[in-house]
């Protein structure tokens, strides 16, 4: 039996992809590091069938549609933060406020073990508010359609200016 070992909230990565315009293979994923909060909510949608057959309904599962309610610490340079409010500044809508989400966990892959669990979405940006007495301004995350599932690889660097910076690379499939 593996040795249990508790998820650690710095080795799970929210990358969001800062230039959506870029095509496939050219995305500058950023990571949301910059919150207090991660929670993914699973907004499950079930059905009630109540069959002749039984004597109590059944419910059945149909879909989920996760969305996360991301709280960030405004820092100027921050690429999540420059994107976010960039979005909250136009007040954009429709394809504008596209986006992709990369959410790499901290499980490894029984088939890659070198590699992590990973997911990737298409997801929608809509700012909640922007608290400008607290730097705190919170935006959705919401999914858009079906995840990819598959495995990715992070890379932990530092640039000319002395931030961490992380660069994903995601491998579709199980």
């Amino acid at each position: 039996m593996a040795k249990y070992e508790k998820i650690k909230k710095h080795l799970s990565y929210l990358f969001l992809n800062t230039n959506p315009e870029a095509g496939v293979g050219s995305e500058n994923w950023s990571r949301v590091g910059k919150s207090t909060e991660w929670t993914d909510t699973m907004n499950a949608k079930s059905v009630t069938y109540d069959y002749i057959e039984d004597s109590s309904p059944t419910d059945e599962l149909e879909t989920y549609k996760p969305t996360t309610s991301m709280p960030l610490t405004a820092y100027i340079g921050d690429p999540v933060y420059e994107f976010v409010f960039d979005l909250y500044q136009k007040q954009e809508t429709g394809s504008q406020a596209v986006t992709q989400a990369l959410r790499v966990y901290q499980n490894k892959s029984a088939g890659n073990p070198a590699a992590n669990k990973a997911q990737l979405t298409q997801v929608l940006i809509t700012i909640d508010n922007f608290a400008f007495a607290t730097g705190v301004i919170t935006f959705l995350i919401s999914q858009r359609g079906t995840p990819v599932i598959g495995t990715a690889t992070v890379a932990e660097n530092t640039d000319s200016s002395g931030n961490k910076s992380w660069t994903p690379v995601f491998t579709a499939g199980n």
